[in-house]
């Protein structure tokens, strides 16, 4: 069996990447502010997540 919380820091670093490359072409699309603020608020909803999963 897989350790569960080393597939969550996996899913964790996934998502964060896919968060990156998002934010990218909205920044690119957009411009870089708008890209920076899609950025944060996917990685606050993130960790949102995370916190009511984990606990």
């Amino acid at each position: 069996m897989a350790n569960t919380q080393y597939l969550f820091w996996v899913m964790a670093g996934a998502l964060t990447l896919l968060f990156i490359v998002v934010s990218a072409f909205v920044g690119l699309s957009r411009g870089a502010k708008q890209g920076y603020i899609t950025f944060a608020v996917l990685f606050v909803i993130m960790l949102a997540g995370a916190f009511y999963i984990h606990h």
